[in-house]
């Protein structure tokens, strides 16, 4: 408070009124310097602006007038003015623009206004002085009217200057009066400020002689205050002292009840005695304050009578483990006498060895024997607890020992009682998944069994000894609705179906007669309708037995309707094949029976001869069909690959046929090359006998056309003939085998209904498609298609001749490391091909000897040898040559296999493209007598041949020019 006396009260004043003057003063100052800087103005700006602005005026009226003077005198003395004129102007403008940023009105008016009008007059002065100098006088006076118009304009001009001199003269003015309020403004705002700091000053004088006398009465309250503070705070300590005491009373309490609460939570809520013993025999010791514990059981010794028994430490804690032993068969002291007693009993001993603690201080032990009860209050067990702290138990340890222990033996009980109902559930869960598992296993097989019945072909059903039908599957009830009859008497049922199908009545006998016991097997076919189609079937049954008692009978319906379609089809086939076969033999055996008993001419034994060899053809291809088509769909046709063009192919077959009985055959193309990927011998086969069908179908036509395309990526062709077509009812069996069209005008035909069914074999074969398109008495159009083969080029690439495309992708990943190109081809012939097409060379071969294809690796490799660039391309046999001539393949195993490893391979082919000066053919190592005569066979020949570790390197000879 002693910030606020007098003395410093009346010293704040002075400084005020102080400063107060000093800010009346500057203000008074400043507002006199801006008046007389506006004063300052005016006669420093406006006098000079306005006194250069008339001198414009003047120096233009002077020059006007000395070009007056000198045109009308000629005199040039008169052009001083003019000149001395001139040079002011340009002196005043000069002047002027000294003012114009600062004052831009003027600024604006001299750069519109008057220099536009000063340049013009300057220039229309300096015209007419040249045109008096020329001595065009007369023009001169003419433009003298347009000089005074101009000069009049700038009058005008100098009349908007000087009226804005008088603004800037009065803004000026004006300034200056503000400038004269301003100062006023200041004086009297100093004056307020003065008034207010010495009303300030009186008040705050008063304010600090009142705050004087009320500190004087605070510092008396403030020390009686202080003095019952005093006396108030000795008696709070007091209290605190009592209650820290109290709390600490509480604090102990509450700590015993968390324990208590802690240990009561965890005795329930557990699975297993296990789980259960772990989390509770801890909280129980830090309840009691013990320091370890044990649980004894009492267990049936297994295999001996009911009064001995076993004893197991089922958990311990606290003790050291080599005093634990967990199995006993007996017990002494005062573990014998819980279990004989059922009492609580209090043991001291000594302590030994690990029981002494690290320290080795502990000296004596209090054991706690505490027996556990069943519900029937027998003793299962007991709990041991022991203390190593004290020798004796307080009282009231003993009662909380009692109480918690009490409560540990009834949750003990029920968690034994629940482990056993655990063991139960478990022994019932797994009785219950052997009985599901029995279950499932039992339905299984029971699906099993319906599975299979109901998948078979054969119809079943089954009835009892009585006759009753137990059970249909689905081609059963399918047949004879049986399904629906379930239940009723086999017997009846049967009579039931023969009224509806007359065929089935023998077999219904035949039923019945089985089931009373006048027939021992039953086997019947019979003959019905189904579904508007004949049928055939055949039933038997069998008898169904347990042991040696009948159960009843297995009803077996099997469908015979495709075996007797195949016996209709063979006696067909025989009829034709006889008729077929014999036609051709007895044309054969007639003209050899003439030529061996009569004596004819030569020509006549030529045409005979002629006649037997066409018919013996004929009777040859007849037979090929048969085994060609017996091959096919048995799969055992094999098929050679490689590329062939359609084009050339299908023109030889066409020039074989032309003009065969008076048919002109039209090949029809827009391609230079089809390559399709295909057995050529089997691909001549289908145009051979599509064109010879259709030149026989069509006997009254004289033109075939044949079509070759390309259409989306499919190499089509089509055979077009303009004959008899096909009927309708014959198009869902064209591609049956032995299927002839029946009517009148086809029996001239010959065939054996074999040609179709053996080219859809073959296209199907190749991957392809057949399809056709027929009109009656308009012709018929057959189309296949293949996919169109695109031939590989092999310039500047690593080639790998590989029929397993497994392998050759091996090698390829393997020639990556190479880090160059690589292509296989599955065939010597796609190689051929390539090589003759070729316009880069290649890099490397890698050849397998068997290829896809009539040709293999040698012929590649007798072909490659042979060419007049290319033969000194490296080539690399990855096959073993020819087999032991001792060797019998057998179905299991090939003699042919990879002489290289991957990694070896990789080496050999990076030692030949790095060394390309000889021309080396590497084979696997063998006898080199034996690849030389091989090579030799192939025509290769051989200049040098050297044997390096694994293999032979061969240099062959350059081929001939003729070659």
């Amino acid at each position: 408070m002693k910030t606020f006396t007098r003395s410093r009260i009346s010293m704040l004043y002075v400084i005020l009124i102080v400063a107060l003057l000093a800010f009346v003063s500057v203000s008074n100052y400043i507002a006199s310097r801006n008046m007389e800087s506006e004063s300052n103005a005016i006669v420093n700006d406006a006098i000079p602006i306005s006194k250069t602005t008339n001198s414009l005026l003047t120096d233009l009226i002077n020059q006007e007038t000395s070009i007056r003077g000198f045109e009308l005198t000629g005199n040039e003395q008169y052009l001083d003015p003019y000149t001395t004129g001139k040079k002011q102007l340009e002196a005043d403008l000069d002047n002027i623009r000294i003012y114009d940023k600062k004052y831009p009105t003027l600024q604006l008016i001299m750069d519109t206004q008057a220099i536009p009008a000063i340049t013009n007059l300057q220039r229309f002065f300096d015209s007419q002085l040249e045109l008096i100098r020329a001595g065009k006088t007369e023009e001169a006076r003419t433009r003298i009217n347009s000089g005074k118009t101009m000069m009049d304009r700038y009058r005008v001009i100098h009349t908007s200057i000087e009226k804005t001199i008088v603004q800037i003269t009065e803004d000026a003015y004006n300034s200056s009066l503000k400038a004269g309020q301003t100062s006023r403004t200041i004086t009297m705002v100093g004056g307020i400020i003065a008034l207010i700091a010495g009303v300030m000053s009186i008040f705050i004088s008063f304010r600090a002689i009142h705050a004087e006398e009320e500190l004087r009465k605070s510092e008396e309250t403030y020390r009686y205050m202080a003095e019952s503070l005093e006396t108030q705070n000795e008696e709070i300590i007091a209290q605190q002292e009592e209650q820290q005491i109290t709390l600490a009373k509480l604090s102990e309490r509450e700590r015993d009840l968390e324990l208590i609460s802690s240990y009561q939570e965890k005795l329930t809520g557990y699975v297993e005695l296990k789980d259960f013993l772990k989390q509770t025999l801890p909280a129980l010791l830090n309840s009691l304050q013990q320091d370890a514990a044990l649980v004894v059981m009492k267990r049936e010794a297994s295999n001996s009578d009911n009064d001995n028994y076993t004893y197991e430490v089922i958990h311990s804690i606290g003790y050291p483990k080599e005093h634990i032993q967990v199995h006993q068969n007996e017990l002494f002291g005062p573990a014998r006498r819980v279990f004989d007693e059922g009492t609580n009993l209090v043991h001291t001993r000594d302590v030994s060895g690990h029981e002494k603690g690290v320290h080795g201080g502990m000296m004596h032990a209090v054991d706690n024997y505490v027996p556990l009860l069943d519900d029937k209050q027998t003793v299962i067990g007991f709990l041991l607890l022991t203390s190593y702290q004290s020798s004796v138990f307080q009282e009231n340890n003993q009662r909380l020992t009692k109480g918690l222990v009490r409560q540990f033996g009834l949750a003990f009980f029920a968690q034994v009682m629940n482990d056993e109902r655990v063991k139960q559930a478990a022994h019932l869960a797994d009785l219950n998944d052997e009985l599901i598992a029995e279950k499932l296993l039992i339905e299984g097989q029971r699906d099993l069994i319906q599975n299979i019945l109901e998948s078979a072909h054969e119809g079943m059903m089954m009835c009892d000894s009585e006759g009753t039908i137990l059970f249909a599957n689905h081609r059963m009830n399918r047949y004879f609705g049986l399904n629906g009859r379930i239940g009723e008497n086999l017997v009846v049922s049967c009579h039931a179906i023969a009224a509806e199908t007359p065929s089935f009545f023998g077999a219904a006998s035949s039923i019945e007669a089985l089931i009373s016991g006048a027939h021992t097997h039953l086997t019947q076919r019979f003959g019905f309708v189904l579904d508007d189609q004949p049928q055939h079937a055949e039933l038997y049954a069998t008898v169904v037995s347990e042991d040696t008692e009948q159960q009843g009978y297995l009803f077996v319906f099997r469908d015979r309707t495709e075996e007797e379609r195949v016996d209709e089809m063979k006696n067909e086939f025989i009829s034709i094949v006889s008729h077929e076969l014999r036609t051709p033999l007895a044309s054969v055996l007639g003209f050899i029976e003439i030529l061996l008993h009569r004596e004819l001419p030569q020509d006549k034994q030529k045409k005979y001869m002629e006649t037997i060899y066409k018919e013996a053809h004929r009777l040859s291809n007849l037979i090929n069909d048969f085994l060609d088509l017996q091959r096919m769909e048995s799969g055992r046709q094999l098929y050679h690959f490689s590329p062939i063009n359609l084009l050339p192919t299908v023109q030889d077959i066409v020039d074989q046929w032309q003009d065969k009985q008076n048919h002109s055959i039209v090949i029809h193309q827009q391609e230079p090359e089809l390559w399709v990927r295909a057995d050529a011998d089997r691909i001549r086969q289908v145009f051979h006998n599509l064109i010879s069908n259709a030149i026989k179908y069509s006997p009254g036509a004289e033109r075939i056309d044949v079509y070759l395309s390309i259409e989306n990526g499919k190499i089509v062709a089509k055979v077009q003939d303009y004959g008899l077509g096909i009927p309708e009812e014959a198009h869902d069996q064209m591609f049956s085998k032995f299927f002839r069209v029946d009517n009148s005008d086809r029996r001239q035909i010959g065939g054996t209904g074999l040609g179709l069914a053996i080219v859809k074999e073959i296209v199907e074969g190749h991957s392809g498609q057949i399809s056709y398109e027929s009109q009656m008495g308009t012709g018929t159009t057959f189309r296949i298609e293949f996919d169109q083969y695109q031939l590989s080029s092999m310039d500047g690439k690593i080639v790998i001749f590989e029929d397993d495309d497994d392998l050759a992708k091996l090698i390829q990943i393997a020639l990556n490391k190479l880090d160059l190109p690589s292509i296989q081809l599955r065939s010597a012939e796609e190689g051929i091909i390539a090589l003759n097409r070729c316009k880069g060379e290649p890099i490397l071969f890698i050849v397998d000897i068997h290829l896809e294809g009539v040709k293999n690796g040698w012929d590649f490799i007798s072909d490659l040898s042979r060419h007049p660039m290319y033969y000194q391309t490296p080539v690399i046999v990855s096959t073993a040559l020819d087999q032991p001539h001792d060797f019998h393949e057998k179905e299991i195993q090939k003699y042919l296999k990879k002489p290289f490893s991957m990694e070896r391979l990789v080496q050999v082919a990076k030692n030949l493209l790095d060394n390309k000066k000889s021309n080396a053919y590497v084979f696997p190592s063998q006898d080199k007598d034996s690849l030389s005569n091989t090579l030799l066979r192939n025509g290769i020949d051989v200049v040098e041949m050297k044997e390096n570790m694994d293999m032979i390197e061969v240099e062959i000879k350059k081929p001939t020019s003729d070659a």
